[in-house]
Protein backbone atom coordinates (compact mmCIF):
# COMPACT_ATOMS: atom_id res chain seq x y z
CA UNK A 1 0.00 0.00 0.00
CA UNK A 2 1.24 3.49 -1.23
CA UNK A 3 1.71 5.94 1.58
CA UNK A 4 2.57 9.99 1.66
CA UNK A 5 5.91 10.34 3.38
CA UNK A 6 4.34 12.89 5.65
CA UNK A 7 2.50 10.26 7.81
CA UNK A 8 6.10 9.95 9.57
CA UNK A 9 6.07 7.30 12.65
CA UNK A 10 2.33 6.25 11.67
CA UNK A 11 3.76 5.42 8.17
CA UNK A 12 6.90 3.23 9.75
CA UNK A 13 4.21 2.06 12.78
CA UNK A 14 2.08 0.67 10.06
CA UNK A 15 4.67 -0.70 8.17
CA UNK A 16 6.26 -2.44 10.59
CA UNK A 17 3.24 -4.41 11.21
CA UNK A 18 2.47 -5.26 8.01
CA UNK A 19 -0.73 -7.31 8.68
CA UNK A 20 -2.42 -7.24 5.30
CA UNK A 21 -5.27 -10.33 5.78
CA UNK A 22 -7.35 -11.64 3.05
CA UNK A 23 -10.77 -9.46 3.44
CA UNK A 24 -12.67 -11.74 1.46
CA UNK A 25 -11.81 -14.52 4.03
CA UNK A 26 -12.46 -12.04 6.84
CA UNK A 27 -16.13 -10.92 5.61
CA UNK A 28 -16.53 -14.59 5.42
CA UNK A 29 -15.73 -15.75 8.17
CA UNK A 30 -18.07 -12.91 10.00
CA UNK A 31 -20.59 -14.25 7.70
CA UNK A 32 -20.46 -17.64 9.13
CA UNK A 33 -20.11 -16.40 12.25
CA UNK A 34 -23.41 -14.12 12.06
CA UNK A 35 -24.98 -17.19 10.85
CA UNK A 36 -24.80 -19.09 13.88
CA UNK A 37 -25.55 -16.24 15.53
CA UNK A 38 -28.77 -15.68 13.22
CA UNK A 39 -29.96 -19.30 13.64
CA UNK A 40 -29.17 -19.50 17.58
CA UNK A 41 -31.41 -16.28 17.70
CA UNK A 42 -34.37 -17.58 15.33
CA UNK A 43 -34.69 -20.75 17.50
CA UNK A 44 -34.63 -18.60 20.60
CA UNK A 45 -37.55 -16.27 18.61
CA UNK A 46 -39.47 -19.60 18.04
CA UNK A 47 -39.11 -20.79 21.48
CA UNK A 48 -39.79 -17.93 23.61
CA UNK A 49 -42.49 -16.40 20.86
CA UNK A 50 -40.85 -12.88 21.56
CA UNK A 51 -41.03 -10.32 19.08
CA UNK A 52 -38.07 -8.83 19.87
CA UNK A 53 -35.83 -11.85 19.67
CA UNK A 54 -37.72 -12.07 16.03
CA UNK A 55 -36.24 -8.72 15.24
CA UNK A 56 -32.93 -9.49 16.51
CA UNK A 57 -32.63 -12.70 13.97
CA UNK A 58 -33.71 -10.97 10.87
CA UNK A 59 -31.19 -8.65 11.77
CA UNK A 60 -28.56 -10.87 12.00
CA UNK A 61 -29.84 -12.80 9.01
CA UNK A 62 -29.22 -8.96 7.23
CA UNK A 63 -25.31 -8.69 8.37
CA UNK A 64 -24.90 -12.12 7.01
CA UNK A 65 -26.80 -10.69 3.44
CA UNK A 66 -24.13 -7.63 3.80
CA UNK A 67 -20.86 -9.33 3.92
CA UNK A 68 -21.90 -12.25 1.36
CA UNK A 69 -22.54 -9.30 -0.80
CA UNK A 70 -19.59 -7.24 0.08
CA UNK A 71 -17.23 -10.13 -1.26
CA UNK A 72 -19.42 -10.57 -4.61
CA UNK A 73 -17.79 -6.54 -5.26
CA UNK A 74 -15.97 -6.58 -8.82
CA UNK A 75 -18.63 -9.33 -9.86
CA UNK A 76 -22.07 -7.71 -9.34
CA UNK A 77 -23.42 -4.61 -10.17
CA UNK A 78 -22.94 -2.04 -7.51
CA UNK A 79 -26.59 -1.56 -6.83
CA UNK A 80 -26.26 -4.88 -4.54
CA UNK A 81 -22.19 -5.22 -4.19
CA UNK A 82 -22.24 -1.94 -2.59
CA UNK A 83 -25.76 -0.06 -2.21
CA UNK A 84 -27.97 -3.08 -0.91
CA UNK A 85 -25.01 -4.13 1.17
CA UNK A 86 -23.87 -1.34 2.89
CA UNK A 87 -27.95 -0.87 3.39
CA UNK A 88 -28.51 -4.06 4.63
CA UNK A 89 -25.53 -3.35 7.17
CA UNK A 90 -27.04 -0.60 8.87
CA UNK A 91 -30.15 -1.82 8.69
CA UNK A 92 -28.53 -4.74 11.25
CA UNK A 93 -27.19 -1.69 13.65
CA UNK A 94 -30.47 -0.42 13.39
CA UNK A 95 -32.21 -3.96 14.40
CA UNK A 96 -30.33 -4.16 17.68
CA UNK A 97 -31.70 -0.86 19.12
CA UNK A 98 -34.89 -1.72 17.55
CA UNK A 99 -35.34 -5.18 19.25
CA UNK A 100 -33.72 -4.15 22.51
CA UNK A 101 -36.63 -1.64 22.79
CA UNK A 102 -39.48 -4.19 22.14
CA UNK A 103 -37.93 -6.43 24.31
CA UNK A 104 -37.28 -3.97 27.34
CA UNK A 105 -40.95 -2.55 26.46
CA UNK A 106 -39.27 0.68 25.78
CA UNK A 107 -41.97 2.88 23.75
CA UNK A 108 -42.04 4.14 21.30
CA UNK A 109 -40.92 0.75 19.81
CA UNK A 110 -40.07 2.59 17.03
CA UNK A 111 -39.16 6.26 17.33
CA UNK A 112 -40.03 8.40 14.02
CA UNK A 113 -36.51 9.62 13.86
CA UNK A 114 -35.72 5.88 12.83
CA UNK A 115 -37.94 6.33 9.53
CA UNK A 116 -34.49 8.93 8.65
CA UNK A 117 -31.68 6.42 8.81
CA UNK A 118 -31.77 4.18 5.51
CA UNK A 119 -33.09 6.94 3.39
CA UNK A 120 -30.39 9.23 4.39
CA UNK A 121 -28.11 6.21 3.79
CA UNK A 122 -29.71 5.38 0.77
CA UNK A 123 -29.20 8.41 -0.58
CA UNK A 124 -25.66 9.40 0.47
CA UNK A 125 -25.00 5.52 -1.18
CA UNK A 126 -26.40 6.37 -4.07
CA UNK A 127 -24.76 9.98 -4.72
CA UNK A 128 -21.16 8.64 -3.12
CA UNK A 129 -21.07 5.09 -5.67
CA UNK A 130 -23.13 6.13 -8.65
CA UNK A 131 -22.24 10.05 -8.89
CA UNK A 132 -18.75 10.21 -7.18
CA UNK A 133 -17.26 6.86 -6.69
CA UNK A 134 -15.97 7.62 -3.12
CA UNK A 135 -15.24 4.59 -0.92
CA UNK A 136 -13.83 7.52 1.51
CA UNK A 137 -17.26 8.89 1.60
CA UNK A 138 -19.16 5.68 1.89
CA UNK A 139 -16.38 4.41 4.62
CA UNK A 140 -16.33 7.33 6.78
CA UNK A 141 -20.09 8.24 6.57
CA UNK A 142 -20.82 4.27 7.49
CA UNK A 143 -19.49 4.07 10.43
CA UNK A 144 -21.04 7.76 11.32
CA UNK A 145 -24.32 5.94 10.92
CA UNK A 146 -23.02 3.09 13.09
CA UNK A 147 -22.03 5.04 15.77
CA UNK A 148 -25.64 6.91 16.18
CA UNK A 149 -26.94 3.55 15.90
CA UNK A 150 -24.88 2.70 18.77
CA UNK A 151 -25.98 6.03 20.64
CA UNK A 152 -29.63 4.08 19.87
CA UNK A 153 -28.90 1.16 21.81
CA UNK A 154 -27.55 2.80 24.69
CA UNK A 155 -30.81 5.32 25.33
CA UNK A 156 -33.10 2.23 24.46
CA UNK A 157 -30.82 0.29 27.11
CA UNK A 158 -31.14 3.46 29.59
CA UNK A 159 -34.82 3.79 29.41
CA UNK A 160 -36.02 0.29 30.21
CA UNK A 161 -38.53 0.80 32.87
CA UNK A 162 -37.56 -2.76 34.59
CA UNK A 163 -33.34 -2.33 33.88
CA UNK A 164 -31.35 -5.02 34.46
CA UNK A 165 -28.99 -5.29 36.74
CA UNK A 166 -26.13 -2.32 37.19
CA UNK A 167 -23.02 -4.85 36.11
CA UNK A 168 -25.34 -6.41 32.85
CA UNK A 169 -25.85 -2.61 32.05
CA UNK A 170 -21.70 -1.56 32.68
CA UNK A 171 -21.08 -4.48 30.68
CA UNK A 172 -23.50 -3.52 27.86
CA UNK A 173 -21.59 0.15 27.68
CA UNK A 174 -18.52 -1.22 27.78
CA UNK A 175 -18.63 -3.28 24.79
CA UNK A 176 -21.07 -0.29 22.95
CA UNK A 177 -18.24 2.33 23.34
CA UNK A 178 -16.04 -0.02 22.54
CA UNK A 179 -17.43 -0.69 19.28
CA UNK A 180 -18.04 3.01 18.56
CA UNK A 181 -14.40 4.20 19.60
CA UNK A 182 -13.15 1.00 16.47
CA UNK A 183 -15.44 3.07 14.38
CA UNK A 184 -14.40 6.43 15.21
CA UNK A 185 -10.64 5.22 14.70
CA UNK A 186 -11.39 3.51 11.78
CA UNK A 187 -12.92 6.98 10.31
CA UNK A 188 -9.40 8.58 11.09
CA UNK A 189 -7.68 5.79 9.56
CA UNK A 190 -9.48 5.93 6.47
CA UNK A 191 -9.49 9.16 6.09
CA UNK A 192 -5.71 9.24 6.34
CA UNK A 193 -4.10 5.69 4.77
CA UNK A 194 -7.48 5.59 1.74
CA UNK A 195 -8.12 6.49 -1.86
CA UNK A 196 -11.48 7.67 -2.92
CA UNK A 197 -10.39 4.69 -5.75
CA UNK A 198 -10.21 2.12 -3.25
CA UNK A 199 -12.97 -0.52 -2.33
CA UNK A 200 -13.88 -2.78 0.86
CA UNK A 201 -12.42 -5.90 -0.35
CA UNK A 202 -8.56 -4.45 -0.96
CA UNK A 203 -6.32 -5.96 1.58
CA UNK A 204 -4.91 -3.21 3.09
CA UNK A 205 -4.27 -2.43 6.96
CA UNK A 206 -7.55 -0.54 7.41
CA UNK A 207 -9.96 -2.90 5.70
CA UNK A 208 -7.83 -5.83 7.90
CA UNK A 209 -8.45 -4.05 10.51
CA UNK A 210 -12.66 -3.23 9.66
CA UNK A 211 -13.32 -6.79 9.49
CA UNK A 212 -11.27 -8.25 12.61
CA UNK A 213 -12.87 -5.74 15.13
CA UNK A 214 -16.41 -6.62 12.81
CA UNK A 215 -15.84 -9.70 14.05
CA UNK A 216 -15.09 -9.83 17.37
CA UNK A 217 -17.44 -7.53 17.75
CA UNK A 218 -20.31 -9.49 16.20
CA UNK A 219 -19.67 -12.08 19.23
CA UNK A 220 -19.64 -9.73 21.90
CA UNK A 221 -22.84 -7.61 20.80
CA UNK A 222 -24.96 -10.64 20.47
CA UNK A 223 -23.61 -11.60 24.34
CA UNK A 224 -24.70 -8.23 25.37
CA UNK A 225 -28.12 -8.34 23.93
CA UNK A 226 -28.66 -12.10 25.22
CA UNK A 227 -27.34 -11.47 28.13
CA UNK A 228 -29.32 -8.46 28.95
CA UNK A 229 -32.63 -10.42 27.73
CA UNK A 230 -31.95 -13.11 30.29
CA UNK A 231 -31.59 -10.36 32.97
CA UNK A 232 -34.71 -8.98 31.95
CA UNK A 233 -36.34 -11.86 31.62
CA UNK A 234 -34.81 -13.01 35.13
CA UNK A 235 -36.33 -9.75 36.48
CA UNK A 236 -39.87 -10.50 34.99
CA UNK A 237 -39.98 -13.12 36.71
CA UNK A 238 -38.95 -11.61 40.16
CA UNK A 239 -41.15 -9.53 39.54
CA UNK A 240 -44.05 -12.15 38.86
CA UNK A 241 -42.68 -14.06 41.79
CA UNK A 242 -43.57 -10.84 44.32
CA UNK A 243 -47.06 -10.37 42.51
CA UNK A 244 -47.66 -14.03 43.47
CA UNK A 245 -46.21 -14.07 46.89
CA UNK A 246 -48.58 -10.37 47.14
CA UNK A 247 -51.35 -12.39 46.11
CA UNK A 248 -50.42 -15.35 48.85
CA UNK A 249 -50.02 -13.32 51.60
CA UNK A 250 -52.41 -9.99 51.12
CA UNK A 251 -56.20 -10.30 50.83
CA UNK A 252 -57.01 -8.35 47.64
CA UNK A 253 -60.14 -6.59 48.99
CA UNK A 254 -58.74 -4.91 51.65
CA UNK A 255 -55.40 -4.70 50.82
CA UNK A 256 -54.12 -6.38 54.65
CA UNK A 257 -52.06 -9.25 55.22
CA UNK A 258 -54.33 -12.37 55.10
CA UNK A 259 -54.20 -15.63 57.57
CA UNK A 260 -51.53 -17.44 55.64
CA UNK A 261 -48.90 -14.65 56.28
CA UNK A 262 -50.56 -14.31 59.97
CA UNK A 263 -48.99 -17.98 60.26
CA UNK A 264 -45.87 -17.40 59.88
CA UNK A 265 -45.47 -14.29 61.29
CA UNK A 266 -46.98 -14.98 64.43
CA UNK A 267 -44.31 -17.86 65.10
CA UNK A 268 -41.65 -15.61 64.27
CA UNK A 269 -42.80 -13.02 67.39
CA UNK A 270 -43.85 -15.71 69.65
CA UNK A 271 -40.07 -16.94 69.41
CA UNK A 272 -39.02 -13.53 69.66
CA UNK A 273 -41.14 -12.81 72.67
CA UNK A 274 -39.90 -15.62 73.99
CA UNK A 275 -36.13 -15.60 73.84
CA UNK A 276 -36.06 -11.89 75.07
CA UNK A 277 -39.55 -11.87 77.61
CA UNK A 278 -41.11 -9.84 75.66
CA UNK A 279 -45.00 -9.07 75.87
CA UNK A 280 -47.26 -10.00 73.03
CA UNK A 281 -50.71 -9.65 72.80
CA UNK A 282 -53.73 -10.67 70.25
CA UNK A 283 -56.55 -8.74 69.18
CA UNK A 284 -59.60 -10.41 66.94
CA UNK A 285 -62.30 -8.29 66.60
CA UNK A 286 -65.49 -8.76 64.05
CA UNK A 287 -67.76 -6.29 62.87
CA UNK A 288 -71.84 -6.22 64.57
CA UNK A 289 -74.18 -7.86 62.68
CA UNK A 290 -72.92 -7.80 59.02
CA UNK A 291 -74.80 -10.31 57.50
CA UNK A 292 -77.57 -7.58 58.03
CA UNK A 293 -75.51 -5.11 56.02
CA UNK A 294 -74.72 -7.54 53.09
CA UNK A 295 -78.19 -8.57 53.00
CA UNK A 296 -79.90 -5.25 52.95
CA UNK A 297 -77.30 -3.40 50.57
CA UNK A 298 -75.92 -5.87 48.90
CA UNK A 299 -72.08 -7.15 48.74
CA UNK A 300 -71.23 -4.05 47.29
CA UNK A 301 -71.64 -1.87 50.20
CA UNK A 302 -70.31 -4.82 53.01
CA UNK A 303 -67.08 -4.62 50.79
CA UNK A 304 -66.87 -0.68 51.18
CA UNK A 305 -67.54 -1.70 54.90
CA UNK A 306 -64.72 -3.60 55.02
CA UNK A 307 -61.92 -1.69 53.27
CA UNK A 308 -62.93 1.27 54.94
CA UNK A 309 -62.36 -0.48 58.47
CA UNK A 310 -59.37 -1.54 57.12
CA UNK A 311 -58.28 2.19 56.39
CA UNK A 312 -59.32 3.43 59.76
CA UNK A 313 -57.59 0.52 61.99
CA UNK A 314 -54.01 1.11 59.35
CA UNK A 315 -53.93 4.54 60.30
CA UNK A 316 -54.20 3.81 64.65
CA UNK A 317 -52.16 1.37 64.66
CA UNK A 318 -48.15 1.52 65.53
CA UNK A 319 -45.24 0.55 63.55
CA UNK A 320 -44.61 -2.79 65.21
CA UNK A 321 -48.06 -4.04 64.82
CA UNK A 322 -49.70 -5.78 62.19
CA UNK A 323 -52.93 -5.76 60.96
CA UNK A 324 -54.87 -8.78 59.21
CA UNK A 325 -58.11 -9.98 57.47
CA UNK A 326 -58.72 -13.46 59.28
CA UNK A 327 -61.71 -14.05 57.11
CA UNK A 328 -65.33 -12.59 56.61
CA UNK A 329 -65.84 -9.88 58.53
CA UNK A 330 -62.95 -10.98 61.32
CA UNK A 331 -59.75 -8.49 61.30
CA UNK A 332 -56.91 -9.59 63.90
CA UNK A 333 -54.03 -7.14 65.14
CA UNK A 334 -51.11 -8.88 66.67
CA UNK A 335 -49.04 -6.43 68.98
CA UNK A 336 -45.87 -7.03 69.92
CA UNK A 337 -44.21 -5.36 73.11
CA UNK A 338 -48.05 -5.08 74.78
CA UNK A 339 -49.12 -6.16 77.84
CA UNK A 340 -52.85 -7.24 78.20
CA UNK A 341 -53.70 -3.85 79.43
CA UNK A 342 -52.14 -1.80 76.69
CA UNK A 343 -53.94 -4.51 74.22
CA UNK A 344 -57.04 -3.54 75.92
CA UNK A 345 -56.58 0.04 75.54
CA UNK A 346 -56.02 -0.28 71.91
CA UNK A 347 -58.76 -2.13 71.19
CA UNK A 348 -60.86 0.27 72.83
CA UNK A 349 -59.27 3.04 71.02
CA UNK A 350 -60.14 0.90 67.30
CA UNK A 351 -63.67 0.14 68.78
CA UNK A 352 -64.58 3.98 69.27
CA UNK A 353 -63.01 4.76 65.81
CA UNK A 354 -64.93 2.58 64.31
CA UNK A 355 -68.13 3.93 65.96
CA UNK A 356 -67.05 7.77 65.41
CA UNK A 357 -68.23 7.99 61.99
CA UNK A 358 -71.30 7.07 60.34
CA UNK A 359 -70.05 4.56 57.12
CA UNK A 360 -71.86 5.67 53.45
CA UNK A 361 -74.88 3.68 53.11
CA UNK A 362 -75.29 1.69 56.05
CA UNK A 363 -74.92 4.60 58.43
CA UNK A 364 -72.87 3.75 62.40
CA UNK A 365 -71.01 0.30 62.37
CA UNK A 366 -70.11 -1.50 65.28
CA UNK A 367 -67.30 -4.29 66.54
CA UNK A 368 -66.91 -6.54 69.23
CA UNK A 369 -63.75 -7.71 70.45
CA UNK A 370 -61.90 -10.47 72.05
CA UNK A 371 -58.05 -9.29 73.50
CA UNK A 372 -55.88 -12.21 74.94
CA UNK A 373 -51.61 -11.77 75.80
CA UNK A 374 -49.75 -15.02 75.27
CA UNK A 375 -48.15 -16.93 78.01
CA UNK A 376 -45.29 -18.93 77.56
CA UNK A 377 -46.92 -21.84 79.05
CA UNK A 378 -49.76 -21.53 75.93
CA UNK A 379 -49.22 -23.13 72.40
CA UNK A 380 -50.79 -21.01 69.68
CA UNK A 381 -53.65 -23.08 69.20
CA UNK A 382 -54.39 -22.36 73.25
CA UNK A 383 -53.71 -18.69 72.78
CA UNK A 384 -55.89 -18.58 69.97
CA UNK A 385 -59.00 -20.25 71.79
CA UNK A 386 -58.27 -17.95 74.46
CA UNK A 387 -58.49 -14.80 72.25
CA UNK A 388 -61.77 -16.81 70.42
CA UNK A 389 -63.16 -16.79 73.58
CA UNK A 390 -62.66 -13.44 74.71
CA UNK A 391 -64.52 -12.35 71.99
CA UNK A 392 -67.59 -15.23 72.09
CA UNK A 393 -68.06 -13.46 75.23
CA UNK A 394 -68.12 -9.92 74.08
CA UNK A 395 -71.33 -10.92 71.82
CA UNK A 396 -73.16 -12.75 74.10
CA UNK A 397 -72.40 -9.67 76.43
CA UNK A 398 -74.12 -7.14 73.89
CA UNK A 399 -71.82 -6.67 71.26
CA UNK A 400 -69.71 -3.51 70.21
CA UNK A 401 -67.44 -3.81 73.40
CA UNK A 402 -63.91 -5.49 74.58
CA UNK A 403 -63.43 -8.00 76.42
CA UNK A 404 -60.29 -9.79 77.51
CA UNK A 405 -58.90 -13.21 78.47
CA UNK A 406 -56.72 -12.81 81.54
CA UNK A 407 -54.95 -14.98 83.78
CA UNK A 408 -57.77 -15.64 86.30
CA UNK A 409 -60.37 -16.59 83.45
CA UNK A 410 -60.57 -20.41 82.30
CA UNK A 411 -61.25 -21.93 78.79
CA UNK A 412 -64.94 -23.69 78.74
CA UNK A 413 -65.10 -27.35 78.95
CA UNK A 414 -67.53 -27.67 76.44
CA UNK A 415 -66.54 -24.82 74.00
CA UNK A 416 -69.70 -25.05 71.62
CA UNK A 417 -71.71 -21.76 70.21
CA UNK A 418 -75.29 -22.91 68.56
CA UNK A 419 -76.82 -21.13 65.42
CA UNK A 420 -80.27 -21.45 64.78
CA UNK A 421 -80.83 -23.39 60.89
CA UNK A 422 -83.61 -23.01 59.14
CA UNK A 423 -83.86 -26.49 58.23
CA UNK A 424 -85.07 -26.67 61.93
CA UNK A 425 -88.43 -24.30 61.57
CA UNK A 426 -91.61 -26.15 62.09
CA UNK A 427 -93.87 -24.25 60.64
CA UNK A 428 -95.74 -23.26 63.37
CA UNK A 429 -94.56 -19.61 65.15
CA UNK A 430 -94.75 -20.07 68.87
CA UNK A 431 -92.84 -23.04 68.75
CA UNK A 432 -89.94 -21.92 66.42
CA UNK A 433 -89.83 -18.53 68.44
CA UNK A 434 -89.58 -20.61 72.02
CA UNK A 435 -86.67 -22.80 69.89
CA UNK A 436 -84.35 -20.12 69.25
CA UNK A 437 -85.01 -18.29 72.36
CA UNK A 438 -84.17 -21.30 73.92
CA UNK A 439 -80.89 -21.68 72.20
CA UNK A 440 -80.28 -17.51 72.99
CA UNK A 441 -80.62 -18.36 76.16
CA UNK A 442 -78.69 -21.81 76.23
CA UNK A 443 -75.76 -19.61 74.39
CA UNK A 444 -75.42 -16.84 77.04
CA UNK A 445 -75.33 -19.44 79.87
CA UNK A 446 -72.65 -21.57 78.38
CA UNK A 447 -70.71 -17.93 78.21
CA UNK A 448 -71.44 -17.10 81.48
CA UNK A 449 -71.20 -20.85 83.17
CA UNK A 450 -67.61 -21.44 82.37
CA UNK A 451 -66.00 -17.49 82.85
CA UNK A 452 -65.36 -15.99 86.17
CA UNK A 453 -69.06 -14.99 87.10
CA UNK A 454 -70.31 -15.93 90.58
CA UNK A 455 -72.49 -19.05 91.50
CA UNK A 456 -75.64 -16.40 92.30
CA UNK A 457 -75.43 -14.95 88.35
CA UNK A 458 -74.94 -18.62 87.47
CA UNK A 459 -78.28 -20.23 89.58
CA UNK A 460 -80.67 -16.69 88.41
CA UNK A 461 -79.77 -18.14 84.53
CA UNK A 462 -80.15 -21.26 85.07
CA UNK A 463 -83.59 -20.82 86.67
CA UNK A 464 -84.46 -18.81 83.73
CA UNK A 465 -83.88 -21.25 81.37
CA UNK A 466 -85.57 -24.03 82.93
CA UNK A 467 -88.65 -21.87 83.64
CA UNK A 468 -88.16 -21.22 79.64
CA UNK A 469 -87.83 -25.01 79.00
CA UNK A 470 -91.21 -25.74 81.28
CA UNK A 471 -92.97 -23.82 79.21
CA UNK A 472 -92.27 -24.23 76.17
CA UNK A 473 -92.77 -27.80 76.95
CA UNK A 474 -96.28 -26.57 77.78
CA UNK A 475 -97.41 -24.87 75.08
CA UNK A 476 -95.68 -26.77 72.45
CA UNK A 477 -98.04 -30.04 74.07
CA UNK A 478 -101.22 -28.14 73.75
CA UNK A 479 -99.96 -27.07 70.20
CA UNK A 480 -99.61 -30.66 69.48
CA UNK A 481 -102.81 -31.97 70.95
CA UNK A 482 -104.87 -29.08 68.88
CA UNK A 483 -103.33 -30.39 65.60
CA UNK A 484 -103.79 -34.13 66.28
CA UNK A 485 -100.57 -34.91 66.02
CA UNK A 486 -100.47 -38.82 66.68
CA UNK A 487 -97.34 -39.06 68.57
CA UNK A 488 -98.67 -36.46 71.00
CA UNK A 489 -98.62 -38.74 74.47
CA UNK A 490 -95.26 -40.52 73.33
CA UNK A 491 -93.78 -36.63 72.75
CA UNK A 492 -95.27 -35.60 76.40
CA UNK A 493 -93.56 -38.40 78.30
CA UNK A 494 -90.24 -37.20 76.40
CA UNK A 495 -90.57 -33.91 78.18
CA UNK A 496 -91.25 -35.37 81.54
CA UNK A 497 -88.69 -37.22 81.38
CA UNK A 498 -85.96 -33.75 80.49
CA UNK A 499 -87.94 -32.09 83.45
CA UNK A 500 -87.00 -34.62 85.58
CA UNK A 501 -83.36 -34.92 84.43
CA UNK A 502 -83.45 -30.64 84.56
CA UNK A 503 -84.81 -30.78 87.88
CA UNK A 504 -82.04 -33.37 89.58
CA UNK A 505 -79.41 -31.28 87.79
CA UNK A 506 -80.98 -28.21 89.03
CA UNK A 507 -80.39 -29.37 92.48
CA UNK A 508 -77.08 -30.68 92.19
CA UNK A 509 -76.39 -27.41 91.00
CA UNK A 510 -77.60 -25.81 94.10
CA UNK A 511 -76.93 -28.13 96.91
CA UNK A 512 -73.57 -29.52 95.49
CA UNK A 513 -71.83 -26.99 93.54
CA UNK A 514 -72.83 -29.13 90.39
CA UNK A 515 -70.73 -31.10 87.89
CA UNK A 516 -70.04 -28.60 83.93
CA UNK A 517 -69.27 -31.74 82.23
CA UNK A 518 -72.74 -33.53 83.19
CA UNK A 519 -74.52 -29.64 82.70
CA UNK A 520 -73.07 -29.26 79.43
CA UNK A 521 -74.06 -33.08 78.17
CA UNK A 522 -77.87 -31.59 79.03
CA UNK A 523 -77.81 -28.90 78.15
CA UNK A 524 -76.73 -29.14 74.54
CA UNK A 525 -76.54 -33.17 74.05
CA UNK A 526 -80.02 -33.69 75.04
CA UNK A 527 -82.44 -30.58 75.72
CA UNK A 528 -81.18 -28.59 72.22
CA UNK A 529 -79.39 -31.24 69.92
CA UNK A 530 -80.76 -34.04 70.57
CA UNK A 531 -84.30 -33.52 71.60
CA UNK A 532 -84.68 -30.72 69.03
CA UNK A 533 -83.13 -33.01 66.06
CA UNK A 534 -84.70 -36.73 67.06
CA UNK A 535 -87.82 -36.09 68.75
CA UNK A 536 -88.72 -32.42 67.43
CA UNK A 537 -88.46 -32.89 64.04
CA UNK A 538 -90.96 -36.36 63.94
CA UNK A 539 -93.94 -33.78 64.15
CA UNK A 540 -92.49 -31.19 61.76
CA UNK A 541 -94.35 -32.41 59.03
CA UNK A 542 -97.58 -32.37 60.74
CA UNK A 543 -96.96 -28.50 62.12
CA UNK A 544 -95.82 -27.61 58.85
CA UNK A 545 -98.94 -28.57 56.88
CA UNK A 546 -100.94 -26.87 59.19
CA UNK A 547 -99.13 -23.95 59.08
CA UNK A 548 -99.83 -23.80 55.21
CA UNK A 549 -103.20 -24.54 55.58
CA UNK A 550 -104.35 -21.60 57.95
Amino acid sequence: MQVSPSFGWRRRYLLAYDINMDTRTLSYAVALVGIGIALLTALMAVFRKERGLTVYAVGFASAIASFLLFMTQGYLHPWFSIILANLLLIFYQQSLAWGLRICGDVRPHWPRRYWLYLPVWATILILGTLVWNSYLLRASVSSVFIILLGVEFLIALERIPKKPAPVIRRAAWGVLVGFMACHAIRIVLTLQYSVSASVLMDNNQVNSYSFSFSLVFSILLVGVLLITDAAMLLEELQWKNRILNDMATTDELTGLSNRHLLESKIQAEMGRAARYQQSLSLILFDLDHFKRVNDTWGHQTGDEVLKRTAGIIKGMIREPDNLFRWGGEEFIILAPHTSLAGAVALAEKVRSSICADPFPVVGTVSASFGVAEWRQCDSREQWFKQVDHALYRAKNAGRNRVVSFGASDMMPIAFVRMEWQTAWESGNVLIDDQHRKLMEMSNHLLDLSLSSASQEALRVRLDALLSHVLQHFADEEQVLTEIAYPGAANHAQLHRVLVGEALELKGKTEDQGGDPTAFFNFLVGKVIMGHLLAADVQFFPWTRKKGCAE
